[in-house]
C-alpha cells in the first residue's frame, strides 16, 4: 500500500507540474515551457490534449490518495490495537 501511495504521488506531481506548465505558457508566457528547449516545447503546444490529460489524472490521484490513506490509516490502527491486546 505504501508503494503504491508513493506512486500516486509521483503520478500527481508530474501531472501537476505538466498543467501548470501549459497554464503558464498560456497565460502568463513563463514558467517551465518558457524555459525547455523548443522541440520539446513544440511537442506539447501541438498535443493539446495532454493538459486535459494531466488534469484528469491529477484528479484521480488525489482521490486514490484519500482512498489509500484512509486504509493505511485503519490498517495501523487495527495492528496498534492487536498489539495491545
Amino acid at each position: 500500500m505504501r508503494i503504491i501511495d508513493m506512486v500516486l504521488s509521483a503520478i500527481l506531481f508530474l501531472s501537476a507540474i505538466t498543467f501548470l506548465a501549459y497554464i503558464g505558457l498560456y497565460y502568463f508566457e513563463f514558467g517551465l515551457f518558457a524555459v525547455l528547449p523548443e522541440p520539446v516545447v513544440s511537442f506539447f503546444t501541438r498535443n493539446a490534449a495532454i493538459q486535459y490529460v494531466a488534469l484528469g489524472l491529477a484528479i484521480v490521484a488525489v482521490i486514490a490518495k484519500i482512498v489509500i490513506n484512509r486504509r493505511l490509516r485503519r490498517r495501523e490502527e487495527r495492528s496498534v490495537i492487536e498489539a495491545g491486546s
